[in-house]
């Protein structure tokens, strides 16, 4: 039997100038494996590394069927951030390790398009996806990390209202080597708690 996903839609563009926020679907594999090949050498330093199946059509199958189970058990929601036609992927979203109650909380991800920088696109992607996170996932906190020395990353987290928490040693492996990272989140002032069970 042939499972059909239908995307959660966070924003849908109503003009060429805005893009579409929406989670990623099987028929998304060529465009998304083709932003991650034409920003290989752009996102290198701050990604960890890539198997060569990472670049490949196949690769991007496999993944996003992976993908698409994690969004349907509500422990990961994979964004892609689209031109106004959806044949183009400009960034992506990613909130993992998504956890209910008594956490209530996650991790976000993101990446922009080298060509994409500097417009504020990233910015007005994250504070629509992290919206629609605390509403329709009713999460209470969003934790993210970024490089000391990643100025663009700092910068946008704080404009969207995330404080700094400290700094991890050794966080992630990153680029090949353990890095430290800066520790943030973001609180929904909000929340309301639900249901327990």
């Amino acid at each position: 039997m042939f499972f059909t996903h239908k995307p959660l839609v966070v924003k849908k563009s109503t003009s060429v100038s805005e893009p579409t926020i929406r989670s990623v679907t099987r028929s998304d594999a060529k465009i998304l494996c083709e932003y991650f090949v034409r920003n290989k050498a752009f996102l290198k330093p701050w990604d960890p590394l890539r198997d060569e199946g990472f670049y490949t059509l196949a690769g991007w199958r496999y993944k996003i069927a992976r993908l698409e189970e994690l969004e349907k058990l509500r422990q990961g929601l994979y964004l892609l951030v689209l031109n106004h036609d959806e044949s183009k992927v400009l960034g992506v979203v990613t909130f993992s390790n998504i956890v209910a109650y008594p956490f209530h909380a996650c991790n976000l991800g993101y990446s922009l398009d080298e060509q994409e920088q500097g417009k504020g696109l990233m910015h007005s992607s994250l504070k629509e996806a992290c919206h629609y996170l605390f509403k329709q996932f009713n999460m209470h906190r969003i934790q993210a990390s970024y490089l000391p020395h990643n100025e663009r990353s700092a910068k946008v987290l704080e404009k969207m209202g995330f404080v700094k928490e400290g700094i991890a040693k050794d966080y992630l492996l990153i680029d090949g080597r353990w890095q430290d990272h800066v520790l943030t989140s973001l609180t929904n002032e909000n929340w309301m708690e639900a249901c327990k069970d």
